[in-house]
């Protein structure tokens, strides 16, 4: 009788635990790519959204293009993708984020020879708070104009972002490319 009860409570204790986890789990679920991009903002920190378009060879992958004004000032491409193996912790410093940020570095600094670029700094942003994303500032030349960029990965809604911000090096600079990285973020991460 005794065994009894105590099984009963404790089945009675893990249906108690179980039902709370139940709502954790639930709210911590991966997130489509479709999902996160429909979540970007029509504007942040000066540029405009273009096109959406899908990454197919990214599971369930999409590609936002941002744009300055006239498209002239600075560009930037946000990829948003599940990885096969399963759900990227969210922030910066999961493996699979610092992967997807050596992949950008490797594309940004083999670029094809009219293209040279060379990393000046790492950071993670944003700047005040648990860093959500692992970035690199990058500097350099495109044919003959001066260049810098940003690049940052980090693990959101259970995949990742990719974000590259290409620019001009002018004073006063044509767009602030971290603001424009926190505000995706920002955006990305609302319920």
């Amino acid at each position: 009788m005794r065994r009894g009860v105590l099984r009963a409570a404790s089945l009675a204790g893990a249906l108690a635990l179980a039902a709370c986890a139940a709502p954790e789990t639930a709210a911590t679920a991966p997130v489509t790519p479709a999902d996160l991009a429909a979540r970007l903002p029509a504007s942040a920190a000066g540029f405009q959204r273009g096109a959406t378009l899908p990454l197919p060879q990214r599971e369930q992958g999409r590609e936002v293009a941002y744009a300055t004004r006239g498209r002239v000032a600075a560009g930037a491409i946000l990829e948003l993708y599940r990885l096969a193996e399963g759900p990227v912790p969210p922030g910066a410093a999961s493996p699979a984020a610092a992967m997807a940020l050596a992949g950008l570095l490797d594309e940004a600094l083999r670029a094809p020879g009219h293209r040279q670029q060379r990393e000046v700094a790492r950071l993670t942003l944003p700047l005040a708070t648990e860093p959500r994303l692992a970035c690199a500032e990058t500097s350099g030349l495109y044919g003959r104009e001066r260049v810098e960029g940003l690049l940052c990965a980090g693990g959101v809604g259970g995949g990742l972002l990719r974000l590259r911000v290409t620019m001009p090096q002018r004073e006063p600079a044509p767009a602030d490319p971290r603001a424009f990285a926190t505000a995706i973020l920002a955006a990305l991460q609302a319920p």
